[in-house]
């Protein structure tokens, strides 16, 4: 037999019992409560929905743990633990039955509010829909559905066009203080590397005979041999060699602390809304006046389709119009 009752903030808490066991879920209006508890009861009778007992007694943190235990140390991305810090802040206590598809929309509408980005936000959500995922496949915990699923992600801003232009090139790499800044910077003009791949770069991935470079770690995980071009060469052949370290960067143990570095040479040249991984733009949109089959392109930057390629690839309605001359 069900029961709703009025809670203290205004909705409905439903209960139900069925061979001893009791259910519970949250409605904002009656009319909903008793319209789920009249179906669920039925469901029941019929045995066709296997029992939410313990969706009842898991709150989100515990999944969370689990996650965190089996699943994060296999993965790479900072952005994962702050997302399950917001997620946790929000949700750890709730239980797994009692999350309703506005309490995700509510989430993130505040997250908007508070300025977090349309892509972070994005994240967000989709680690909540994998988490709940989690508890269904992995924890064996019964749920009638996702309710992350039922929610939609919020518009994401439009892609960074912003590449580097020759004039603020000169002006770059005239403010640079660090020894090793330029040379990481030609690489990344000159193979369209990412800031992790760089970082992660051995020696011994090196090819000189060949002028090629094997990267084992990608954003994708899926390792690729580039070519390298001759500044390409010529940098990494200028480089010193620490005996110490086989990486080619050894001198920045960590992503932030080159970006600390990066900065400071930015802020010093005026230049204005730069960021490193603009220079994979950059890269990209120099590489395609080289490279005109996508394809071969593709090759070195590494994207896995068309359509992340085009957001990549800059080129002004000018060059069009010099091509087409």
């Amino acid at each position: 037999m069900a029961s709703v009752l009025k809670t203290k903030t205004g909705s409905f808490r439903v209960q139900i019992e069925h061979n001893g066991k009791r259910e519970y879920k949250t409605f904002r209006t009656k009319t909903l409560a008793t319209t789920w508890a009249n179906q669920r009861e039925a469901e029941l009778e019929r045995g066709l929905i296997a029992s939410v007992d313990l969706a009842q007694r898991t709150a989100l943190n515990e999944v969370i743990r689990d996650y965190r235990a089996r699943v994060l140390p296999t993965k790479r991305g900072h952005h994962l633990k702050s997302s399950l810090n917001a997620l946790e802040r929000s949700f750890g206590s709730l239980r797994l039955i009692s999350i309703t598809p506005r309490d995700v929309s509510l989430f993130r509408d505040d997250r908007l509010k508070a300025g977090a980005s349309g892509s972070t936000v994005t994240k967000d959500l989709n680690l909540l829909r994998v988490l709940i995922d989690h508890a269904i496949l992995e924890m064996s915990i019964h749920l009638p559905s996702n309710p992350a699923r039922m929610c939609k992600n919020p518009k994401s801003a439009p892609p960074r066009t912003r590449v580097l232009e020759a004039s603020e090139e000169a002006l770059l790499f005239e403010a640079t203080k660090h020894p090793l800044l330029p040379s990481i910077m030609t690489l990344a003009i000159e193979t369209a590397m990412r800031l992790g791949e760089l970082l992660n770069m051995r020696w011994g991935h090196i090819d000189f005979n060949s002028r090629t470079l094997f990267i084992p770690l990608t954003k994708t995980d899926v390792p690729r041999v580039i070519p390298l071009s001759t500044k390409a060469l010529a940098t990494l052949r200028a480089l010193p060699r620490n005996i110490k370290d086989e990486r080619v960067f050894g001198c920045w143990k960590r992503a932030d602390s080159f970006q600390k570095t990066f900065r400071r040479a930015v802020l010093k040249s005026a230049i204005k809304d730069f960021r490193f991984h603009d220079l994979r733009h950059t890269a990209t949109s120099r590489l395609a006046q080289r490279l005109p089959n996508v394809i071969e392109l593709a090759a070195i930057t590494g994207h896995s389709s068309l359509s992340m390629l085009k957001r990549y690839y800059h080129v002004s309605p000018a060059q069009l119009a010099a091509k087409l001359a």
